[in-house]
């Protein structure tokens, strides 16, 4: 027979094992949970994998503050929308938010009113590329996965042949190109080269592609790659347009097709219905001066049956931890004797 103390110290031993396994348990249940994190489009009746964004400012100088602040609302409402900063790359080509000249220091606004419901910088922004690593290279080398081994994950996109992305650019452009900081440029052939070799290499199943600069249509027409739908501010041979100055920052706050758009993004939630179709007729109702134009030519459906929480939104499928827990732990029983 043994002593009380051999029996209670017996016990402790067990319980202590008990609580190890619990913990490497749910460890290693943990990293399933979070492994299947995957963005998912539950809403729709479109099937797909996780989604991304890639939005982009190409501009610097403070003048081109709207550019900064087109990118930004473009960033909120797919991060309002379910999409985590893990699946969206943020490239600002100017940070605006910090400029010596910004009369309201590290904010961003989207309307001269310079009100907290307009303001579109906070500190839960996360800006993957700024500045001068914002270059038409680097954006092509990211989008193709052609980056050095020593790039973060964080600033790769991780996209597969089941990813839907969604892609946002905006800027100063002209017939067949975009410039990026007003040291580089991206070809109309170097857009279209980028998604063909995207679409070789399966990094996306779907893209909706949205481009706000001057003679955004002379890009889009060299987008010929299956399943992209693409949307410009302006026709081929068009300028697009800012809007809303602010006498206090002394800089136009957004771009028309931007602020066109924002009261219908606003609108979106997770289970909204809305068509790019909707979106598109939205904006070309708002009497802009340029002309949006439209291209599906390469995609398997009509824009009014492309719902835009396609690309816009996610709903996460997360494990219930406990539920896996009670599922995979042992009957472990703890004796006293």
């Amino acid at each position: 027979m043994m002593s009380r103390s051999k029996t209670q110290h017996k016990a402790g031993v067990n319980a202590v094992l008990v609580a190890v396994v619990v913990l490497v348990l749910a460890g290693s249940l943990g990293c399933a949970v979070e492994g299947s994190r995957r963005p998912r489009n539950t809403a729709t009746g479109e099937a797909h994998g996780d989604n991304w964004a890639v939005i982009v400012s190409t501009s610097m100088y403070w003048y081109n503050y709207r550019h900064t602040s087109n990118a930004l609302v473009f960033y909120h409402t797919v991060k309002r929308l379910g999409i985590p900063d893990s699946n969206i790359l943020l490239f600002l080509g100017e940070d605006h938010a910090c400029n010596p000249r910004n009369r309201r220091p590290a904010s961003i606004y989207s309307s001269a009113a310079l009100q907290p419901s307009t303001a579109v910088y906070d500190e839960e922004i996360e800006v993957d590329f700024r500045g001068t690593e914002v270059t038409a290279d680097t954006f092509i080398r990211v989008m193709t996965g052609r980056v050095s081994a020593k790039l973060p994950a964080s600033k790769q996109l991780r996209s597969g042949p089941d990813s839907n992305i969604f892609v946002f650019m905006t800027g100063h452009g002209g017939v067949d190109f975009l410039k990026f900081r007003d040291t580089h440029v991206i070809s109309g052939a170097e857009l279209g080269d980028m998604f063909y070799t995207m679409h070789e290499k399966r990094r996306y199943k779907q893209v909706l592609f949205i481009l706000e600069t001057c003679h955004s249509e002379s890009m889009l027409e060299h987008i010929r790659s299956p399943n992209i739908l693409s949307i410009g501010s302006s026709s081929k041979h068009e300028d697009s347009y800012s809007r809303s100055s602010s006498p206090e920052l002394g800089v136009m706050m957004v771009d028309e097709f931007t602020g066109a758009s924002m009261p219908f993004l606003s609108q979106l939630t997770t289970q909204s219905r809305a068509t790019a179709a909707d979106y598109f007729a939205h904006v070309r109702r708002s009497r802009l001066t340029s002309h949006p134009v439209i291209r599906a030519t390469t995609f398997p459906r009509s824009p009014a049956k492309v719902l835009l929480t396609d690309f816009l939104a996610s709903t996460p499928v997360i494990w219930p931890l406990d539920d896996e827990i009670q599922q995979h732990l042992p009957t472990l029983a703890l004796t006293t004797a």
